[in-house]
């Protein structure tokens, strides 16, 4: 395989066991890590990068082992999440100081390309202090692949940064890892982020992976809670919410359809009509303006449902009395961890 591979990895820190993980990341891609925190994600990355000992398994690059290697010898671009920019160090020195470390004779050069990728080049005498944070996220970027890394390792990249400068961003590191076939393993939390980037997505939940698989097979299968709430779902109800829900009408039906984390009623399926008066009768708790129109919060006894409408202007307002009713087809089962297997 041209890439990572972890065979079997595992780590330990502070208590923590991570592993045994199992995770490929062929050239030209981007695999992004998920889960709560405390699952892991940045321990894998550290382990990866040679900061941690494994305790077991092993760590694979084009083909040859690369665990009992210091990190300085992998050749393994690492970006933590406070990006690790030198204060004291100018612009133009910070994304030259991997070449210079090494004594690279071309350091300036390559330096200077790369600033200039990034639109770096007005801003070369600028400390990292007197920058943007999407500016400083540039300097970072710039400065990690200066190094001309073999893979590149990213602790919640774009983070902090407005939609604009991190769409921009998130462009240009694509075509970047195309273009170069970097492996990229990153963390997130950020679904935009990991859509946007990812040709794997993998959940770790307690260490281990629960997911791995391409992005879009993420909402056909199996929910977990971290999982549907990643994936934007308002709607979720756990079994002690249900068993306390028995002032709803449709309580019953969510028992029934619900799995052993509970159930996710996607905002679509939640019907409405104004009027109430029958056993499904709920109240207009708040509306909020959204791009393709309106979510209103309905409550029924101890539920808020949140419903999804397309009108410009609901036809009803907080206090009103609406009738609601559930597509069973949209009812979504929620596992009470994360899959462990991946689709």
């Amino acid at each position: 395989m041209t890439g990572l591979e972890l065979r079997d990895m595992a780590a330990e820190r502070g208590g923590f066991r991570l592993g045994p993980v199992r995770l490929e990341v062929p050239a030209g891609t981007a695999t992004v890590l998920l889960g709560p925190s405390g699952a892991g994600k940045t321990t894998l990355l550290r382990a990866v990068a040679g900061f941690l000992p494994l305790s077991a398994g092993s760590v694979w690059f084009d083909g040859t082992e690369m665990s009992a290697r210091p990190p300085e010898h992998r050749h393994f671009g690492f970006v933590p999440p406070n990006l690790g920019l030198l204060p004291h160090q100018r612009v133009g020195s910070n994304v030259r100081y991997p070449l210079d470390l090494r004594g690279d004779p071309d350091a300036h050069r390559k330096a200077l390309g790369w600033m200039e990728r990034f639109e770096l080049v007005e801003l070369a005498r600028r400390y990292p202090s007197e920058l943007s944070s999407g500016q400083r996220q540039r300097v970072a970027m710039a400065r990690a692949l200066a190094a001309e890394p073999r893979l590149l390792l990213w602790d919640e990249p774009l983070a902090a940064l407005d939609v604009e400068s991190r769409d921009g961003l998130i462009r240009l590191l694509r075509e970047i890892i195309e273009s170069e076939q970097l492996p990229l393993l990153l963390v997130t939390h950020d679904p935009s982020t990991a859509m946007a980037l990812a040709s794997r997505l993998v959940v770790l939940e307690q260490g281990r992976v629960r997911f791995d698989a391409p992005p879009d097979a993420l909402p056909r299968g199996p929910l977990d809670r971290f999982t549907a709430r990643f994936l934007g779902y308002e709607n979720l109800y756990s079994p002690a919410e249900l068993s306390r829900a028995g002032g709803s009408s449709l309580a019953a039906t969510l028992v029934a359809a619900a799995g052993p984390g509970g159930i996710v009623v996607p905002s679509s399926a939640v019907r409405w009509r104004a009027g109430g008066g029958g056993p499904h009768t709920a109240r207009v708790g708040a509306a909020r303006r959204i791009s393709s129109g309106w979510v209103l919060l309905l409550q029924q006894g101890s539920l808020t449902f949140h419903a999804a409408t397309e009108r410009d202007i609901p036809p009803v307002r907080v206090g009103d009395a609406v009738t609601i009713e559930l597509d069973p087809e949209g009812l979504k089962p929620l596992l009470a961890s994360a899959p462990s297997e991946t689709p």
